[in-house]
């Protein structure tokens, strides 16, 4: 399904130095419970915490763009937001597969049945490639949306491209 909206304008008008770089090496997740244990284990394994090409830059509504965005989606995915970013990764980097955890998961469910979904908002671009369990999407048109079977799924970005590839991620509380 493509979800229309004005993306060109919304990446044009991200300061993309003022975002919220991840790296292996940045500590991005306060882990007091451990719950983030076996995704750090399986990228160490993997050596990734020694690659230099694990980048993502994240940007939060209010703080790098109008929350309008967060509205139009909620009324068009007849969803309440619980949290949404828009992530964008350089040519050369990558998010390695992972599950999204977050601290505030808990309170987050405790309002209802969760619903994800990402929107491909940057134009189709050779090399920017999303994975979601066993799919793997590449040259997707702008706006195409994904809504995933949960919210926990495996997945990855690559930019083996040479533009950035941005996508707007939205976690949804289902509205009854």
């Amino acid at each position: 399904m493509l979800y229309d909206f004005d993306w060109s304008s919304l990446i044009k008008d991200l300061n993309l130095n003022d975002g919220d770089p991840k790296t292996p090496n940045k500590q991005f997740y306060s882990n007091v419970d451990g719950r983030f244990n076996d995704i750090i284990n399986k990228w160490i394994s993997a050596g990734y915490d020694k690659s230099d090409s694990v980048e993502w830059i994240n940007y939060y509504p209010e703080t790098h763009f109008p929350l309008r965005v967060i509205n139009h989606f909620e009324n068009w995915s007849n969803t309440k937001c619980a949290r949404a970013w828009v992530s964008r990764i350089r040519p050369g980097k990558m998010a390695p597969l992972h599950q999204d955890i977050d601290d505030n998961i808990e309170q987050y469910l405790s309002k209802g049945q969760l619903v994800r979904f990402s929107v491909f908002i940057s134009e189709p671009a050779p090399g920017a490639v999303f994975i979601l369990n066993d799919q793997v999407y590449h040259m997707q048109p702008k706006g195409k949306v994904l809504q995933w079977n949960d919210y926990l799924d495996w997945h990855a970005g690559i930019n083996a491209g040479f533009e950035d590839k941005f996508m707007f991620n939205f976690i949804g509380i289902k509205n009854d």
